[in-house]
């Protein structure tokens, strides 16, 4: 980062007190620019008017103005200093380069745009998507209550077909007693009268 200095009405570029690293990466340099032009924003609110105003009456406005140019240029050059410390401090410019490298060599596209939301109709979505978990749920639980009445039916089912087989079976043997009854009273029916004629 490099600091700017005005003299004589021209603004000459004052040498950074830390070193600058030659082999840096793109992003670096657009850090470092990004950085740059903070620092003259931050400058560039140190205005004229307001230091003027606080310099004790008396004191001639062309010497207060290179005061302000002066404590401007001061200002720049401990900013910039301060800048260059904390990026030496963080090494940023190794971990920018490091993540340059893995960019670089990644088998992916960088340019590549993640998932987003819908801007349209996304709570509409939503509330579809829950709606359509909740009717799932519902089915599933129609589902199994139907597949216990099926298989209460089947279990009544089979109860009754035993119930008929039952009823089956006590009319044959009703029918049976029924036809043994009536052997009997036919074979007392061909006694008695045989002794009545005796």
């Amino acid at each position: 980062m490099e600091s700017k200095e005005e003299k004589g009405g021209e603004t000459v570029k004052a040498p950074s007190s830390v070193p600058v690293v030659q082999s840096e990466c793109l992003e670096m340099t657009q850090l470092r620019n990004y950085l740059d032009m903070t620092v003259d924003v931050l400058v560039s609110k140190l205005e004229k008017n307001q230091f003027l105003e606080a310099i004790p009456a008396g004191v001639d406005k062309q010497f207060a103005t290179s005061l302000h140019n002066r404590f401007c240029s001061v200002m720049r050059t401990k900013m910039c200093k301060i800048v260059e410390e904390r990026l030496n401090e963080y090494s940023l410019g190794e971990k920018l380069n490091e993540l340059n490298e893995i960019t670089k060599n990644t088998p992916y596209p960088v340019s590549h745009k993640a998932w987003r939301p819908p801007r349209n109709e996304t709570v509409e979505s939503c509330v579809q998507a829950h709606d359509f978990k909740v009717l799932n749920e519902h089915k599933a639980k129609l589902t199994e209550l139907l597949e216990s009445v099926k298989s209460e039916n089947e279990d009544l089912l089979k109860e009754l077909q035993e119930v008929q087989r039952r009823m089956q079976e006590n009319q044959a043997v009703l029918t049976n007693m029924n036809t043994g009854y009536e052997n009997i009273i036919h074979a007392f029916d061909q006694v008695i009268p045989t002794e009545n004629s005796k």
